[in-house]
């Protein structure tokens, strides 16, 4: 599988490091500049960095740090205490059959610019989403939400499609922040008489606790906007006066930045592991989750291989369950993700509160071995459906900005051709690659299905998100590889209308509906999600670990936010965010 060349990359990388001097520390006349700077890493360069509309396709929300810095969300939720934290709004109520949903917004809230936050601007949003279907997530929006009503200044009326009790857990519906992000309310008296599409949005202005500097291709700047609403209404502030967001380049350069103290965390995907220990043995301020192996975090999207449904002879379950069989997960865990990760067999994140749901599905996942190796099995369901794999060429679309996807694609690449299928790796970025994507113009590309709760990522396979090919899907893992079943559907359907907590009836329709999804494997589970996210306290520290889970520890979700400004307590108190070192 060639991992020589990973070694390589590693050696190049101790080298280098062996250049540094350890824990090296910048000149004293910088020194005070830099402990109230936090830097981070991005993976990419920003194509666009007059372009901060967090609405247009093609934007990334989190490289820019826009979903967490400059906008906030009504809740947020923290997967490590299990708390709903009310942020823009105090709360949340449905009506008696779960087809309306009250929330009461928070006053005080203001806008960067002074002007306040309140419910025009949340039915401004709404109805922007419904009269614009181009806009990011306005699909999934419009697919659940009928209407957004006033009730007053601080109250506003969700008119639900069909009862959801899970309405408040939809990020791509409803202002609340589970994984990585949620749907983002806009300053009506901004965005009103702007094309959603098109306008820049460039500063942008949200509620949160930081103002736009500058920004280029390769660096964002955000200062600490001393205004704050949030200063006035807890009494706190962030402790960093800025926030930059750097893309480094390489690796290498990354490694380097963190060893020399010039970086305090990067983003996923941009170090491995080998890489990680180098740079730790270097400079004993950086640290991962954990202290010893795996040393990630667990990620709760895990990564799957889509497998374009549409296009034949993969509409076939039995050719999408040989290439399943054709993958080496364990090989594919050790060369890619250098053992920081384990093979999964769905599309579920291993946490504790998934395993009651786990436990009701032992049979089927007897019957349906979606994380074995077997090449037999692999030419046996090929005869079966009389295709032969060389006379298949497979294009597998690849982001080419991120080191995971490019290495995950050579192994399984790898492993797909000596199972004698022929694979043209295709590597994209920026919109070129989401439109492709959601279009379906692919045979195979990995993703991270999210948000990584039980029915939500059933209902990620729904075939109300159904397109035909050509056509935008609502995004990547939201059925851009065409899967269709009404049987599947109508189970799913029961999920949704099931509260959240009848854990024993959602059990049974979870065994239901995974009996056809296995069957049907319309995506092919690949791994855990690793997040190995080195932090370094140097010049900050209370960064979340293993030890001290108070919060999740990704910087490219928007519940950063509250990593950097704490977030009260239920019964009263606070919590504290990220501290200066001295």
């Amino acid at each position: 599988m060639k991992s020589y060349r990973w070694r390589a990359i590693l050696a190049t990388v101790a080298l280098l490091l062996t250049m540094v001097p350890a824990a090296a520390a910048a000149p004293q006349d910088q020194a005070a500049d830099r402990s109230s700077v936090l830097k981070i890493a991005i993976g990419n360069q920003v194509q666009d960095p007059t372009n901060l509309n967090i609405y247009a396709p093609g934007v990334s929300r989190s490289d820019t740090g826009i979903h967490q810095l400059v906008y906030e969300y009504f809740f947020y939720y923290n997967l490590e205490t299990g708390e709903f934290i009310p942020w823009l709004a105090e709360s949340y109520k449905y009506n008696g059959d779960y087809t309306a949903l009250d929330v009461k917004l928070r006053d005080g809230v203001t806008w960067s610019d002074g002007q306040p936050f309140n419910a025009d601007d949340v039915t401004f949003t709404y109805d922007l989403l419904k009269n614009n279907p181009g806009m990011t997530w306005a699909t999934e929006t419009n697919n659940n939400v009928d209407s957004v009503e006033k009730l007053d200044n601080l109250d506003v009326r969700f008119h639900l499609k069909a009862p959801n009790p899970h309405f408040h857990l939809i990020r791509e519906a409803f202002p609340a922040v589970g994984i990585w992000g949620g749907i983002t309310i806009l300053p009506k008296h901004i965005w009103q008489g702007k094309d959603p599409l098109t306008f820049k949005a460039s500063p942008p202005i949200g509620t949160g606790p930081y103002t736009l500097q500058d920004a280029s291709s390769t660096s964002l700047t955000y200062v600490r906007n001393d205004n704050w609403w949030g200063t006035k209404v807890f009494g706190v502030q962030p402790a960093p006066k800025q926030v930059q967001f750097i893309y480094e380049g390489t690796e290498t350069n990354t490694a380097l930045a963190l060893a020399n103290n010039d970086l305090d965390t990067p983003n996923i995907g941009i170090l491995g592991l080998g890489t990680f220990l180098n740079v730790a043995q270097r400079n004993p301020t950086v640290s991962a989750w954990t202290n010893s192996p795996p040393y990630a975090w667990l990620d709760p999207c895990p990564r799957a291989l889509m497998l374009q449904n549409a296009h034949p002879p993969m509409d076939n379950p039995q050719v999408r369950w040989a290439i399943s069989y054709a993958i080496d997960r364990n090989a594919l865990a050790q060369l890619a993700y250098e053992g920081a990760t384990v093979p999964t067999w769905g599309i579920w994140p291993f946490y504790d509160a998934n395993q009651p749901y786990f436990d009701a599905v032992t049979d089927l996942r007897a019957q349906y071995p979606s994380d074995q190796f077997d090449l037999g099995q692999t030419n046996s369901l090929l005869s079966a459906a009389g295709v032969n794999a060389g006379d298949l060429t497979l294009k597998y679309v690849v982001n080419a900005e991120t080191n995971e996807d490019m290495k995950v694609a050579q192994v399984v690449s790898d492993q797909l051709r000596a199972a004698g299928f022929n694979v043209n790796v295709t590597p994209l970025t920026g919109g070129v690659l989401e439109d492709t994507l959601r279009r379906g113009d692919y045979d195979l590309a990995m993703n991270a299905f999210c948000p990584g709760y039980i029915t939500e990522n059933l209902e990620l396979f729904q075939s109300k998100n159904y397109v035909p090919l050509g056509q935008l899907a609502p995004w990547f893992e939201r059925n851009s590889y065409r899967y269709s079943n009404p049987e599947f559907d109508g189970i799913v359907d029961k999920m949704l209308q099931t509260d959240p907590t009848d854990v024993n009836t959602l059990k049974g329709l979870y065994h239901d509906a995974l009996a056809i999804w296995l069957r049907d494997l319309p995506v092919v589970p690949l791994t855990q999600a690793p997040a190995l996210v080195p932090f370094n306290s140097k010049y900050w520290t209370n960064w979340p670990s293993a030890d001290n889970a108070w919060n999740m520890p990704v910087s490219w979700w928007a519940t950063f936010d509250l990593v950097l400004t704490g977030y009260p307590k239920a019964g009263g108190g606070w919590v504290q965010g990220i501290k200066p070192a001295t």
